[in-house]
């Protein structure tokens, strides 16, 4: 039952994040927008964790001693991949894709790491195994 809880918290999430990248990034007011781009990264997401989840176990990767420092080293990284996607494709107009390199846009980008990390949480806490046994190193969402 907590899966579906944790994929709506992303959503949502994500969303909201995007909503307000939308308005402080390009003066755009739109929430629909806001949720559509929720839905993209969510996608995003997806697609980058099924891809994790098969070249670690491609790999034949042992559990790491230390999850915590497993779980940012592999998805602080990615994330900032996924979240830079998300910035230029915020910008799109007849075409072109706005740069990301700007100081507004880099702090949207650390922000929705850190959204991505905290909407990790209810299935970090609320998972069958707790905190301590469980972090979402190799699951398909990032």
């Amino acid at each position: 039952m907590i899966f579906p809880v944790y994929v709506l918290v992303k959503y949502l999430a994500y969303s909201i994040w995007c909503y307000l990248g939308l308005r402080w990034l390009r003066g755009k007011n739109s929430v629909g927008a806001g949720m559509a781009f929720g839905s993209v990264r969510l996608g995003l997401g997806m697609i980058f964790g099924v891809s994790i989840f098969v070249i670690g176990g491609m790999l034949h990767l042992n559990a790491p001693v230390n999850s915590r420092l497993a779980y940012f080293a592999v998805y602080a990284p990615v994330r900032y991949v996924e979240w830079s996607i998300l910035a230029a494709l915020l910008g799109t107009s007849g075409g072109q894709v706005f740069q990301i390199s700007g100081a507004a846009t880099q702090r949207w980008i650390i922000g929705g790491i850190v959204v991505s990390h905290l909407a990790d949480l209810p299935l970090i806490f609320f998972s069958g195994a707790g905190p301590k046994a469980f972090l979402p190193v190799g699951r398909f969402l990032c």
